[in-house]
Parts: C-alpha cells; sequence; structure tokens
C-alpha cells in the first residue's frame, strides 16, 4: 500500500471540520513554546565537586544520587519542551486544515459568483434589447447603448431602472424584467459572499503561517533540551565513572538500566492497574447481566403466579430464554473476538467493540516497520513522521482513515463513530491520546500491548517501541472496530 508524503488526502474528515471562529482561537494559542534562556538553571556538579566526593564514602553516595537527580531533571526538561512542541504542531495542524477548508470554500463561492455574473450578464442583455425595442415603439430613440456607458455594472443598474418605470411591461416582458433584477441581485450576493470568503482564506493564511513559525520554534527549542540532554548526560556519566572507579561505558549502562528501570515499572504498574480496571469491568458487566436475568425471571413469575400449571411451565419457560439470553450474548462476544471481522455490534464481554484482527496486524506492521525514523513536523512518511501523521499512514496503510493529519481530528472522529473504549479496556492497535479532551490533545501513539506503544515521540528522537509514558487520557480509540 502506497504511503503519502505529505498526507493532504488524509488531512481529517470534512464532516469533521472546525468552524471559521476556530482561526481566532488558534492564532491567540500557539504562542505556547519552550524558550531554554528561561528554563529553570541546572545545578550540574563541577569535576571540582566529583574529586571531593571521592574521599568520603558518603559524600560519594550523596554525589552519586546528586548525578542521577540532574540526569532525571535533564530528562524532564526534555519531555516537558517534547511536549511544548508537540502542542505547537497539533495547532499548526488545526490552522493548516482551517486554511485547506477556507481554500476550498473560496474556490467553490468564486465559481458560483462567476457563474452567476454570466447569468446576470445575459439577462442585461435581454432587458437592453426589451428596452430599444419599448423605446422605439414609444418614439424614443437610442437606449440601447447604456449598457455600454460607463462600468457594465452601473450601466446595468441605469437600464434596469428606466426599464421598471415603462408602463409597458406586461406578460413575457415582465418575465424579462423580473429575471434581470433577480439575476443581478444574485450575482452581487454571491460576489460580496466571495469577496468574504477570499479575506477569510487569507486571515487562514496568516494563521497558519504563523502557527507553524510558533511550531519551528517549538522545535527548536525542544531539540535544544534534547542535545542539552544528551551532552551534559554524556559528562555526567563521565563523572559517575571517575567516582565509581569504573570506565564511562559501564557507568552509561548503569543510567540507562536505571532509566529503564524506572520505564519498566511505570509500564508494569500501568498494566497492572490496566488489567485490574478490565477485570473490575468485566465483573460488573457479569453482574449486570446476572441482574437482569434474575429481573427477568422474577417478572415473568410474577405474572404468571396466579395462572394454571400451563402458566407455570410458560414462565419456567421464560426464565430458561432469559438466562439463554444472557449466554448467548456472551458467546456472540466471545466469537467476535476471534473473528475480528465483523462490524460494530461486535463487542467483548463488557460491550465493547471488538477490533479487527486484520487491520490491527496491519496497523503495527507498518508502525513497526518505521522504527528508527526521524520525528519531523508534519512528517507522513516516508522518511519521517510526527506523532498523528504516524496514526494516520498507519491506518491508511491498512485501508483505515481514521480522521486525518492531526490529533484532534482522529480522537473527534474516533468520539463521532463511538470507537472510544476505557483506556483500562486497551487491546493493540488502539491509539493512545495525551493532552485534554476535546481541544487540547497533543501527542498519539500505537498501543501494542504490555504497557507498550509505538510513536514518533518528539524533535530530536525517532520513531520507537516504548512504554506508555506519563498520563494518558481516560479512554482510547479503536479505529479497528466495526470494519
Amino acid at each position: 500500500m502506497a504511503e503519502n508524503t505529505t498526507g493532504s488526502s488524509f488531512r481529517r474528515n470534512p464532516a469533521l471540520a472546525f468552524g471559521a471562529a476556530a482561526i481566532g482561537v488558534v492564532t491567540a494559542s500557539v504562542g505556547i513554546v519552550a524558550h531554554p534562556e528561561s528554563a529553570h538553571a541546572v545545578d550540574y556538579p563541577s569535576w571540582s565537586d566529583v574529586e571531593k566526593a571521592k574521599a568520603d564514602v558518603r559524600d560519594k553516595q550523596k554525589m552519586v544520587e546528586r548525578i542521577g537527580s540532574v540526569v532525571e531533571e535533564l530528562q524532564e526538561a526534555a519531555t516537558q519542551a517534547g511536549i511544548e512542541s508537540e502542542m505547537a504542531v497539533e495547532k499548526y495542524h488545526q490552522a493548516q486544515a482551517e486554511l485547506d477548508d477556507a481554500t476550498a470554500k473560496e474556490k467553490e463561492t468564486q465559481a458560483r459568483a462567476d457563474k452567476a455574473s454570466e447569468a446576470a450578464k445575459t439577462s442585461a442583455v435581454r432587458a437592453g434589447l426589451l428596452a430599444s425595442h419599448l423605446m422605439r415603439a414609444a418614439g424614443t430613440d437610442g437606449s440601447l447603448n447604456l449598457l455600454l456607458q460607463g462600468s457594465h455594472a452601473d450601466a446595468a443598474d441605469r437600464l434596469l431602472y428606466q426599464l421598471g418605470t415603462m408602463s409597458q411591461l406586461t406578460g413575457q416582458n415582465k418575465q424579462i424584467y423580473d429575471q434581470a433584477v433577480a439575476d443581478r441581485n444574485t450575482a452581487k450576493s454571491l460576489q460580496e459572499q466571495a469577496t468574504a470568503a477570499r479575506k477569510a482564506r487569507e486571515k487562514a493564511a496568516d494563521a497558519a503561517k504563523a502557527a507553524l513559525q510558533q511550531a519551528q520554534v517549538a522545535a527548536a527549542a525542544a531539540q535544544a533540551a534534547v542535545t542539552t540532554q544528551q551532552q551534559k548526560q554524556s559528562e555526567l556519566t563521565s563523572q559517575l565513572a571517575a567516582l565509581q572507579d569504573v570506565s564511562v561505558e559501564t557507568a552509561k549502562k548503569y543510567v540507562q538500566g536505571k532509566q529503564a528501570a524506572a520505564a519498566a515499572a511505570a509500564a508494569a504498574a500501568q498494566a497492572k492497574r490496566d488489567e485490574e480496571a478490565r477485570e473490575k469491568a468485566a465483573a460488573a458487566a457479569q453482574a449486570k447481566q446476572e441482574a437482569a436475568a434474575r429481573a427477568a425471571q422474577q417478572k415473568s413469575e410474577s405474572s404468571n403466579s396466579g395462572g394454571s400449571s400451563s402458566g407455570g411451565g410458560s414462565s419456567s419457560g421464560g426464565g430458561s430464554s432469559s438466562s439463554g439470553g444472557s449466554s448467548g450474548g456472551s458467546s456472540s462476544g466471545g466469537s467476535s473476538s476471534s473473528g475480528g471481522s465483523s462490524g460494530s455490534s461486535s463487542s467483548t464481554s463488557t460491550g465493547y467493540p471488538q477490533p479487527n484482527a486484520a487491520i490491527v496486524a496491519a496497523v503495527l506492521q507498518y508502525a513497526r516497520a518505521q522504527i528508527g525514523k526521524p520525528y519531523v513536523i508534519n512528517g507522513a512518511g516516508p522518511n519521517g513522521f510526527d506523532c498523528s501523521g504516524l496514526t494516520m499512514m498507519a491506518y491508511a496503510y491498512a485501508g483505515v482513515n481514521i480522521g486525518g493529519h492531526g490529533v484532534i481530528y482522529q480522537y473527534k472522529q474516533a468520539k463521532a463513530l463511538g470507537q472510544l473504549v476505557p483506556r483500562s479496556q486497551a487491546l493493540p492497535g488502539d491509539l493512545i491520546f495525551y493532552g485534554t479532551p476535546d481541544d487540547d490533545l497533543y501527542h498519539v501513539g500505537i498501543y501494542v500491548g504490555n504497557g507498550m506503544m509505538i510513536a514518533a515521540p518528539q524533535v530530536g528522537e525517532n520513531v520507537k517501541e516504548q512504554p506508555v509514558w506519563g498520563s494518558p487520557i481516560d479512554v482510547v480509540a479503536r479505529p479497528s472496530a466495526g470494519r
């Protein structure tokens, strides 16, 4: 399946496009960028500090902890700068989408205005011929040239005014006059709309340009934070090696091991919370089914309690039917999970739609093939991606349009299609979102299971498989459902 280098054909579902009023909001809110010069100054240990600390075991341990703390602080600074960069990129996606809409509207409105203008010209000529005929019949000479005097619009207006004062306008003549007036008014109205559409497009273009500039500034700040982290972490690792009398490579592995352990612990804790939530949801769903079955049984017994023996038999049958219905629903959900190809009615025992296994496999295959490619603002392959560009193209590879190039568009389409599922129920292929719904989301990744996801993380990093970090929103999107 072919890649799209810009992603423009998948930008988003037109039915979910933002209104023109959002342009001002985008322009006003793109200024969330990181500025390294205003960041909190990090207290880096000097080599002199390290040498002094080596003389005492307690001081040495404190210095090890201090270096570890600085490494964490650098990582946090880089992560925060990356978040701010992605927020600015998402604002740019919104502004660019507004520009696309405004450009399309201007083109469509101008085409209608041009067509109406041609119709008005034709009607004006017919009206001119009619006026000339009536004037000659009345013994008046030479008013056909009105259309040639001054601008065409002014001449047409004077002609229609003069024609409207003629008492002979009856029958077909009146129809010609009325049509000319209507065509003139329509042409004027549509031209005004076309002018307004052009101004809206120009405003949207300015907003998109400003948003892109802000995204570039934020990206530069994020890149600077990542570069600082890498450079300083290298020096800190060397200090740690000298402090512990080990090789730099050993110290590097020590730092990486601590970072990996922290990430793994966070992922494991999140996976455990998700599993507990899944079990709780499944138990609640089962309890609900059983309660419904008991209620149906009691209602059947109550309605037949005064009846005959055969009525009692009917009640028993009703209970059996209710129980069977509950069991059948559960069985259907299990079958759907196995097949993975049915529509949105296919669901798990908790009532959530099941993913299509073939779509999920294609999405993960594509996403894994992009690992190692750089983060690029507005990137949608083949050489680089931003976060929503990766998710968009992964699903496009599987034949699914998830709303276009933009985190918010992807979330809103999933919401509109009923594809949102509690994060505790996340399955491979689901989309994990960061930010605040509905209009302040900024990052998205593809869940692969076991607390891991594939994403284009931020400027200065490459597409990678990583633990689900931070605090994603409480729902995931399941675009593979119902296909």
